[in-house]
């Protein structure tokens, strides 16, 4: 696979990633516009809130199934260095986020 290839993939991943996750936010801040405006329960609210959360959270998680999908890629195309760097960058973000978790509480 040639790296335009690669790079078509990777766009449009992100692309349609960025779509979903903007989807999602929007249905979110509607469904809570009309749950104002309608006088709803607290259910509609809680499915609103549950959109935008859904929604950025992909937000969040999109770079990293980017990496995921790199990975893969590369060593599907049995470009080992690359396939090393990006585990590496993927441990990095690992540990990074279980040394979050862990100090969360502590910072405060």
């Amino acid at each position: 696979m040639q790296n335009a290839t690669l790079d078509r993939r990777l766009a449009a991943f992100l692309q349609y990633g960025t779509w979903i996750a903007s989807t999602a936010i929007a249905v979110g801040i509607f469904l809570r516009a009309s749950t104002a405006i309608e006088g709803n329960g607290s259910a509609d609210a809680r499915l609103a809130t549950t959109a935008v959360t859904v929604g950025v959270a992909a937000f969040i998680v999109l770079p990293m199934l980017r990496l995921v999908l790199m990975l893969f890629i590369f060593f599907r195309q049995r470009d080992y260095c690359y396939t090393i760097v990006v585990a590496l960058v993927l441990l990095i973000v690992g540990v990074g986020c279980a040394v979050g978790v862990v100090l969360g509480p502590v910072a405060g």
